[in-house]
């Protein structure tokens, strides 16, 4: 017994050892049980996102005028046949479902309090490391991601008789690492999930986004112009690749990267509008507005916020230079639409 622990022990110094990366999650205290129940505690005391609540069609709950939009017909009554036939009243809510972390630190999770094994053959590539040449060059900077399944309500015991919430797993899952995906690490790789993106890598279409980038200002996103995050840039390549430096904007499109890599593998489905009413159904390309971010971590913003928004409407002291630039942690919400009985 002495012996296998001194082993584990033995392995993970050398791990420790041969990754300064690793040695900078906890240096910068980020990977730490303090910073992951300052994630969890935070997550749950900003619950109120998930309202407004609509019944049939009518606005029943709201806190602070937070924002929505109306996704389904006024018709109060839905039919479902699925799990079972059923008639009940159209509901619906927005659902938190996960942490997403965007980090430059591979392998650091602060919503865990950990660091994530590096188990990858990819080389320093994989961990988030610096682009050949460095990463300055063009201003290219990478990001790697986290996608924890975070669901409160089943965490705390709370509806898990209410047909419209997610109840599938523990209530804390580590779904998916980046660093083990080479898809995410090489630009030419990520063309065998978003082939499409050549049909919008031209200016024309890019000058587009800035329409996207107005209706975000105002209120959420144009869905028909799937390849634009708003002000937070372009939806294309699904890859840890941004040009556009270090700062708010880039680990909010690297999240939504994220969202929209999961949707086209088939591990994020849709749940908005009148096909979700009876159950969640594949979407392989994101409906943008079908989601909100809520920053967590560095540093707490009070509601969620609607893709591609400018960070210069709600980023006021989000960011504190040379100090929480290399681990932020987002929590998804997702709009549901539901048949409830």
């Amino acid at each position: 017994m002495k012996k296998g622990i001194a082993l584990i022990l033995l392995i993970h110094s050398l791990v420790f050892a041969i990754s300064p990366a690793l040695r900078m999650c906890t240096e910068t205290g980020e990977g730490t049980p303090a910073t992951a129940v300052k994630v969890w505690t935070t997550s749950i005391t900003t619950i109120h996102n998930i309202f407004p609540i609509k019944i049939g069609g009518v606005t029943v709950l709201n806190f602070g005028g937070l924002e929505d939009f109306g996704s389904v017909s006024n018709m109060p009554l839905c039919v479902c046949q699925d799990p079972f036939p059923r008639v009940g009243v159209k509901i619906s809510l927005w659902e938190p479902i996960a942490f997403l972390e965007v980090t430059k630190i591979p392998s650091c999770s602060p919503s865990l309090g950990i660091t994530i094994p590096p188990v990858t053959p990819y080389g320093n590539k994989a961990f988030g490391g610096q682009d050949e040449g460095g990463e300055d060059q063009g201003n290219r900077h990478s990001y790697q991601f986290h996608f924890i399944k975070f669901n409160p309500f089943l965490i705390l015991g709370q509806f898990l008789d209410f047909v419209c919430l997610e109840k599938s797993g523990s209530g804390l899952d580590l779904a998916y690492v980046s660093e083990i995906d080479p898809l995410w690490q090489f630009d030419v790789w990520s063309v065998i999930l978003n082939p499409e993106a050549i049909l919008v890598a031209n200016p024309i279409a890019q000058l587009a986004c800035m329409a996207d980038s107005t209706a975000a200002n105002l209120g959420f996103p144009l869905d028909i112009l799937w390849w634009c995050l708003g002000s937070w840039g372009s939806l294309y390549p699904f890859t840890k690749t941004v040009t556009q430096g270090i700062n708010l904007s880039s680990q909010m499109a690297i999240s939504m990267r994220a969202v929209a890599k999961l949707h086209r593998q088939l591990i994020l489905w849709g749940s908005v509008g009148e096909s979700g009413l009876c159950g969640t159904y594949p979407m392989p390309i994101m409906m943008k507005s079908q989601y909100s971010l809520l920053p967590l971590h560095p540093v707490v913003h009070p509601n969620r916020i609607p893709v591609g928004r400018s960070v210069m409407l709600w980023g006021y002291k989000k960011e504190i230079p040379y100090v929480n630039r290399h681990v932020y942690v987002n929590a998804l919400y997702r709009k549901r639409d539901c048949c409830a009985f």
